[in-house]
């Protein structure tokens, strides 16, 4: 699910969070490191546990629709294509998935009304009539019509947007790598066999040793990382260039100097793309003007030592 780059926003906040708060223990500010990133699955399996609660609603649904005085023969179907939908059902079956929403108390009881609200645009929208009146769909047509539910209802809701970064504040910066992870889940959805949930690491071990080195290393690093940048910045006062671009140099100068595995080249591409993201609209070229006179200096002073087939010279 988090890839590399993921992974440097997570830690450009703590580090971030770190000096905004210098007086926080080292050990700790790496302990909530962690567990920023280990709180991205709970919004995995919110997401996930949403459609499962639009199954229901869709039942309460059913149930409300056969009491109404003057029902029609739509009202009174016991069953829809949406409550026999495969995807949201398997979804409903998994023990897995239920053990970790019953583990973490993930559910949506307390907030009924988000569920019910979206439920109630799917319901009155032209995609969700045409699939009530599709005659045995089969499993594709069930999961591309989950796909389109999530990606037009739930994926741009406001209010499911609001929700979340109640609960969390970074959830914000997590929700696109966990919505493309709901996504490829739905779509890996097989009938009768138990459902693939998409792991937070692809390597656990690599990816927390990754993020706990970038962080710890600028940190500690910091004081002579700002010289190198206040050296090259010479037309600028460094209390007035963006606190985001000066850490987004730190790390990007840890990972030059400090990790022997990551070409200098994707270092740059990667902070560079993230200082669009993260901060003004001119700190791209700010950036990208330092870390070029800072790498041209570090070559000339062999300090940059990369090890690996086809890194040392890139």
């Amino acid at each position: 699910m988090v890839n590399r780059r993921h992974l440097r926003i997570k830690t450009l906040q703590a580090v971030y969070s770190f000096f905004q708060a210098p007086d926080t223990p080292l050990k700790t500010a790496e302990e909530n490191l962690l567990t920023s990133i280990e709180k991205i699955y709970d919004l995995y399996l919110y997401q996930l546990a949403l459609g499962i609660e639009l199954l229901h609603e869709s039942y309460r649904e059913r149930e409300e629709a056969k009491n109404k005085y003057f029902p029609t023969p739509e009202d009174l179907m016991p069953e829809t294509n949406f409550t026999r939908n495969r995807i949201l059902n398997a979804l409903n079956a998994s023990e897995t998935l239920q053990s970790l929403l019953q583990k973490k108390k993930i559910n949506w009881l307390k907030n009924l009304d988000i569920p019910q609200k979206i439920f109630r645009k799917v319901r009155l929208s032209d995609g969700y009539k045409a699939y009530f009146k599709k005659e045995k769909p089969s499993l594709n047509d069930d999961r591309e019509f989950i796909v389109w539910m999530y990606e037009n209802f739930i994926f741009n809701d406001d209010v499911l947007e609001s929700y979340y970064e109640e609960l969390n504040i970074h959830w914000a910066d997590d929700i696109f790598v966990v919505n493309a992870a709901v996504v490829k889940t739905i779509k890996s959805i097989e009938e009768n066999k138990p459902i693939k949930l998409i792991p937070l690491f692809k390597d656990k071990e690599e990816d927390t040793e990754f993020c706990l080195n970038l962080f710890r290393k600028t940190i500690l690093h910091e004081a002579e990382y700002e010289e190198m940048i206040r050296n090259k910045a010479q037309n600028w006062e460094i209390d007035r260039i963006a606190m985001m671009d000066i850490i987004l140099m730190k790390m990007a100068i840890t990972e030059i100097l400090e990790m022997p595995s990551i070409p200098v080249k994707v270092t740059l591409n990667e902070y560079i793309d993230l200082s669009k993201l993260f901060s003004t609209p001119k700190s791209n070229a700010f950036v990208n003007g330092i870390l070029d006179k800072l790498v041209a200096d570090f070559k000339a002073q062999n300090r940059i030592l990369k090890t690996g087939r086809g890194l040392i010279d890139q």
